[in-house]
């Protein structure tokens, strides 16, 4: 009974789904496009588990080097509303996990949140007329802003082709919005994929010529102090905290290089109430080593519950990605004439008209 109302469930959603993308397609439904700086959305047509926040870094990591980059997110479960630019000292409460995990990892980049994406822009760009990019971090479906450049990412253990509507599946967009995007990443992929595996993926998702293919895999970095500089102990007693939408490859990792961890496992951005916290410093108590990861960590911040004794047991995992086949270089070089190319060709423009 449970699965046959979430498949009506699914064509209802599906239906509303559908018709909104046709009044865009149609231009009943207004896109609003952004000329004077480069606008490139990163997002997925599934529900979570793609590794938004890690590409999005990787965009502003390289991005960087050569131009001034800014990121706006809508700041997902923040309690504060409308636009807002996010410092080192904000807290996750004011503008989400994700953003203030961003900007502590690149100070130097300008941050800010709103949901209004459009709006988001438009404030950057004043405040900042001579910002170049801006990456909008989880807005391949907000239409209503006509991006520059499209990234969509797709999980390697989730193929889009094989998925279903919500609440039946995990997609919340239709399967042929993969049109959209310049970009494809498939993310997640084991370290050991290989050509055959890829050129299977390749076909299932069948692109088109004009869209860029890449597969990408997550790797961990250091352990890091969530509080202070100290060092990890060595131990087999470790307490592993994870509030994201996959934690199957935390869990394994932790697994492998440290040991078992017992698992205290959240909801995607859960919000840790007091009982929450109650029942982690318990946990952390009882063992040598707590480990969670960066996005938790910054929720876990907030709180002022924990000891000294305890702060000093808690770290975070880091993650970035790497790119399958040595083809970060030909990404990076795709990236970066884009934006040089579509600078060209603004201020020529601008230069007729003068």
């Amino acid at each position: 009974m449970l699965n046959f109302l979430k498949i009506i469930a699914s064509l209802f959603y599906g239906a509303a789904v559908v018709i909104r993308n046709k009044l865009y397609d149609t231009n009943i439904f207004v896109h609003k496009e952004i000329n004077d700086v480069v606008t490139i959305v990163v997002g997925n047509i599934t529900v979570g588990g793609t590794g938004k926040t890690p590409h999005s870094e990787f965009l502003l990591n390289n991005l960087q080097k050569d131009f001034k980059v800014a990121l706006l997110s809508r700041g997902y479960k923040r309690k504060t509303k409308n636009f807002r630019y996010v410092e080192t000292t904000s807290t996750a409460i004011e503008v989400g996990d994700e953003p203030l995990q961003i900007k502590r990892k690149f100070p130097d980049v300008i941050v800010a949140v709103d949901a209004d994406r459009v709006r988001g822009v438009k404030y950057i760009k004043e405040k900042y007329p001579d910002i170049d990019v801006i990456v909008l971090d989880d807005a391949f479906q907000h239409r209503r802003l006509k991006p520059s450049l499209s990234v969509l990412l797709c999980n390697y253990w989730r193929p889009i082709n094989k998925d279903k509507m919500l609440p039946w599946g995990t997609l919340r967009d239709e399967q042929n919005q993969k049109c959209r995007a310049d970009i494809v990443f498939v993310t997640k992929c084991p370290q050991t994929t290989s050509p055959i595996d890829m050129r299977i993926v390749s076909h299932d998702l069948n692109l088109m010529p004009y869209q860029q293919l890449f597969f990408t895999t997550l790797e961990y970095g250091e352990l890091i102090s969530v509080f202070d500089a100290n060092k990890p102990a060595k131990t087999d007693k470790i307490v592993a905290l994870a509030g994201i939408a996959n934690p199957k490859l935390f869990e394994e990792y932790i697994s492998a290089n440290f040991a078992k961890p017992r698992m205290l496992q959240f909801s995607d951005h859960h919000n840790f109430s007091q009982k929450d916290i109650k029942n982690i410093c318990k946990n952390i108590d009882e063992n040598e080593l707590f480990i969670t990861t960066e996005k938790d960590a910054m929720r876990l911040m907030l709180h002022n519950n924990f000891s000294e004794e305890q702060k000093a047991k808690m770290f975070y995992l880091p993650i970035k990605i790497k790119f399958l086949n040595n083809t970060e270089e030909k990404i990076t070089t795709y990236l970066i004439d884009y934006v040089k190319k579509y600078k060209a060709c603004f201020s020529n423009k601008n230069k007729s008209q003068k």
